[in-house]
Parts: structure tokens; sequence; C-alpha cells
């Protein structure tokens, strides 16, 4: 235990617990085994101080308790200096009181009803159908190549993009363009040797994102570009606000990438799941009504999103650790998703599992305005999976992302037996 300020009795903790592990470091052989060092810790450390190591120390909260305190805090815990532990900042982020995920309340608030008017249960119901076809068709496309095929990139890539341009009036010819730009902006491509490579090309990723819905605002306002999403985010109504061109096109891009690069991380880990699990795939193949519990459990058992930042506001105590007003502090959800003290065999993929109190789409303002449109997507390509095959398996070595945001695949090849 040590003081700081001498002040005695200011309990800071700040004993690192894993001083030779990097929780910065995206390198898959490393990232793959934090599941295992987080079940150590949970128990005795459930908040604990990462000391510097490739960059400055964090408070590191992955505990189920401490996870969704950060999350409905937000006066206590701030979203306004980044997002990811890459973007995070002593400053404010540029993008602060425009963008809704690093926005704080009270303007959070105006923020998340413009953008959360795009995803009202009308809005998800309304492109269900298109969505479910489209399902279909993909995975009807793989029984017919034979069931041999790498998911992550005939299945999980294309899935949430269509979708995103549903819901974004995007243009079809650029889906393509903007599933390999999303895939680079979380540090997760695979062609780049170091981290300093990996966070150039999703810097201009990012910026090439920017371009593009700025551009479709203002093709949209001189009338030629179609009923965009930016657009329509950029024109109030009676029930929001409009948004300036700023807000517009940084919420367009958060839309894009958010419900694309998560979503597609959730399906690869879902079906690598299946393959781990063949009696899981039996087991809904016999039940099929269970595929909404069996969805909601997948997002548990292996959340895509490793952490989120945010930085104290004030002095706080958080399990036992007291936490000084300007720490960075990063909840772990992936961890939190497997607390012992909340799930029962929370390692053990369970479909029938009630309650599941997960935390997978985040908690508080900041939970994840495009819910219902995921789980839209997992329950259609899962729904579809059992009616088109009677199994899957491992086809290859499965690769994982190379981020430490996203918890997901780049490659999954994987082999199905398809249905007589």
């Amino acid at each position: 235990m040590t003081t700081t300020n001498g002040s005695p009795g200011r309990a800071l903790h700040r004993t690192d617990p894993i001083p030779d592990i990097d929780l910065v470091d995206p390198d898959p052989a490393r990232t793959a085994a934090l599941d295992q060092v987080f079940t150590d810790l949970r128990p005795e450390h459930p908040v604990f101080w990462h000391g510097r190591k490739s960059r400055p120390g964090f408070w590191a909260v992955i505990g189920h308790a401490g996870t969704v305190q950060v999350y409905r805090d937000a006066a206590t815990f701030s979203a306004t200096h980044g997002m990811t532990m890459d973007s995070l900042r002593p400053d404010q982020d540029p993008a602060s009181g425009m963008m809704v995920e690093v926005t704080d309340p009270p303007e959070h608030r105006r923020l998340r009803r413009s953008v959360g008017a795009f995803f009202a249960d009308g809005v998800v119901t309304g492109l269900t159908p298109a969505i479910d076809q489209y399902v279909r068709k993909l995975l009807t496309e793989v029984r017919d190549r034979g069931g041999t095929v790498d998911f992550a990139e005939a299945v999980a890539a294309k899935v949430p993009t269509h979708a995103a341009g549903l819901l974004l009036g995007l243009p079809l010819d650029d889906l393509e363009w903007i599933t390999s730009r999303t895939s680079q902006v979380f540090l997760s491509g695979q062609d780049a040797g170091t981290s300093d490579d990996l966070r150039a090309a999703a810097e201009q990723a990012n910026g090439e994102l920017l371009g593009y819905f700025a551009k479709l605002l203002r093709r949209g306002r001189r009338g030629d570009g179609g009923d965009s999403l930016v657009h329509r985010l950029a024109v109030g109504t009676a029930d929001r606000d409009g948004l300036t061109t700023g807000e517009a096109v940084l919420n367009a891009l958060n839309l894009a990438i958010g419900g694309t690069t998560t979503t597609r991380s959730a399906l690869t880990n879902l079906t690598h799941g299946l393959t781990r699990f063949p009696q899981v795939f039996q087991a809904l193949r016999d039940e099929p009504s269970a595929v909404p519990t069996a969805v909601e459990e997948a997002v548990r058992w292996a959340n895509p999103v490793r952490h989120l930042a945010r930085v104290a506001t004030r002095d706080v105590e958080l399990a036992g650790r007291r936490i000084r007003a300007g720490d960075p502090v990063l909840v772990w959800p992936r961890s939190a998703n497997r607390d012992e003290t909340v799930f029962a065999r929370p390692h053990h993929f369970d479909i029938h599992r009630r309650p599941n109190p997960h935390i997978g789409f985040a908690a508080g303002p900041h939970s994840c305005p495009g819910t219902g449109l995921a789980r839209v997507q997992l329950r259609a390509v899962l729904g579809h999976m059992l009616e088109i095959f009677t199994g899957v398996e491992p086809a290859g070595p499965a690769e994982l992302l190379r981020s430490n945001f996203l918890h997901g695949y780049a490659h999954l090849p994987v082999r199905f037996t398809p249905a007589s």
C-alpha cells in the first residue's frame, strides 16, 4: 500500500499485480492469454493499477460491479478524453462535444437523442426483412460452394456492412471500400508489421472515412446525394435537433465504424464458439427457439470489446482502490462478463443462461444505440446457419485480430455440413 500527497490514509494501491504484462500490446499471441490472466486477478484485484509500460499507467477495472459503476457514473468517469487506450489523451478529445461517444451529459443527451432516433424500434423492424434475406443469400452461397469458407471474410465482414449501408443510406458500390477502412480503425489490420504501422493505417483510414461522409453531406445538401443518414442527421425534425456539419459527419462515422467492427467481431466469436462446442450447435438445431438467449450468451461469452477508456473527474473509491481526479480508468467488459461472482460457470457457453446481466453492449448513458440492430444480425446469422447446415468445424487455424480494442477473428476458416 502506498500513500501520496502526504495525506495518511489515502490508499492508492499502485502496486501492479502483472508487471510483466502490457495490456496495450495488440499482439494476438499475448492477448489470447488474457482471459486466464483476468480470471486469476478478479478475486483479489477487480480493480488494479497497471503501471507504465509502453504507455502511461492506468487503472484497470476487470470486475463486473466496478465496470457497471464506471459505465453508469458519467459524472465521475468522463468519456471526453478518448474511448480507447490508443486514443486516450490528457486534454479533451477534439471530437468531444460533437461525437456522442466522447461527450458527457448533459450535452451527450442532445446528441444521443438525434442519433438514437435512427435506431428506434420501428426503424430496426423495417430493416429486419432485408437483413434476413441478405443473410440467407450469403449462407446459401456458402452451402452451394461446398460449405468450406473463411467465415470472417465471406459472412462476418459483409453482414454488418450491409446493415450499416441500409441504415446509413450508403451506395451499395461503396460498401466494400467502407469495410476495408473500418477494419483498420481499431488497429486490427493484419498486414502491417508493427504497432506504429497499425496506428498510421488507422489514422489514414479514419481520415478517409471522415472525408467520405463529409462528401455525402455536401452532396445531400445540393440535392444530388440521396437520403443518406449523414444528411438526415443534419436536418432537424419536430422530435430531434439537427446537428451541425461537424456533428453529423462525426456521428455518421462513429455509427459506421462502431456498427460494423463490433458486430463483425461478435459474429466471428459466435461461430468460433460453435466450432469449439459442436454440442451447442446440435442443441440449438433441436431447440431453435433458444436462438435469442444463445445470442445474448455469445455476446457475454466472447465480448467483442476488450476495453473502453474513461478519466476520473474527482477522487473516488472503486472496489477499495482510491482513484484520484485525472487518473485514466479502463474497463474490461470481456473480463467483467466472466466474473464468477455474477455468472455461474462463466467460461461455459450456456444457451439457456437466465438471468444474463452481461454488459456486452455497455450500460448507462453510453450504452450502444445500435444494440437492437446488432441483435437482428446475430439472430439472423445463427438462425439461418441452423436451418441450412447441420454442423460446423474448423477448416484451418483461426487468426485473431491484431487489436488491443477488439476481440474477434481476422480469419476463421470453417467447414459447414449442409443439411440434406
